[in-house]
């Protein structure tokens, strides 16, 4: 067996033990797993890199946004020790932590690919734990600026969306209100930016926004070859 072989070989069976007794799919016969939320989804990526083995990526990803491709929204690589403790960045400077699992021989590359989809699992557990509902999105994308990592127009929507969908109508106004007025260069920024545009206009109709963004989840959802999701509504959102 070659050694790409191998690696995908090893990393479906330790992802399957690891993350299907959390109720992730695999996505097709990729190293993709999910985690699907209704209107978000976590996505546990392992990404091929340098050579033979691979990187760890794991986030969630808002569902709430026209798209056809599968994105972290949230989080994404991670570093982890080989007691299995994991951070999404290391502190500068301290030795001891690991992006990536090299492929030196089978049985070494299983062992500690093992390891690693068991730091996806605990990353999961904690996502779940972090985004339990809509509200907890949007105090925590509210209540900071975007990561120098991060697009400043897609936290600014999301941000502004979740705000949104609770009632907040100031915040969801400012952070909507900064896409739709940015300088706006590339197709899929004026894109966003006719969304929030979108968004701002239903601001006043809670139930005509909550509709527009249950229809808006359902056409991401179909895009990414998902399920019709069920989702509810209460005091906060979806």
């Amino acid at each position: 067996m070659s050694g790409s072989k191998e690696i995908n070989r090893s990393i479906t069976t330790a992802a399957r033990s690891a993350l299907r007794p959390l109720g992730l799919r695999q996505k097709g016969r990729s190293r993709v797993w999910y985690d699907d939320r209704a209107w978000w989804l976590s996505i546990v990526e392992f990404q091929p890199g340098r050579g033979l083995g691979t990187y760890l990526n794991v986030g969630a990803m808002w569902l709430w946004a026209k798209r056809d491709h599968w994105a972290f929204d949230e989080g994404s690589r991670l570093y982890w020790r080989d007691d299995g403790s994991f951070v999404t960045r290391p502190p500068v400077g301290e030795r001891g932590w690991s992006q990536h699992v090299d492929f030196l021989k089978p049985d070494q590359f299983f062992r500690d690919v093992t390891l690693t989809a068991g730091v996806a699992a605990g990353r999961i557990v904690e996502l779940r734990a972090q985004f339990p509902h809509v509200g907890a999105v949007a105090e925590s994308l509210t209540s900071r600026a975007a990561r120098p990592d991060e697009s400043l127009l897609w936290h600014a929507y999301h941000a502004g969306t979740a705000a949104a969908v609770c009632g907040d109508v100031m915040p969801a106004r400012q952070h909507l209100t900064h896409v739709v007025s940015a300088d706006l260069a590339a197709s899929w920024e004026r894109a966003l930016a006719a969304q929030a545009s979108d968004l701002l206009g239903l601001m006043d109709d809670r139930v005509a926004l909550h509709e527009r963004l249950v229809q808006t989840v359902n056409q991401t959802r179909k895009r990414l070859k998902l399920p019709v999701a069920a989702l509810g509504y209460d005091e906060i959102g979806f």
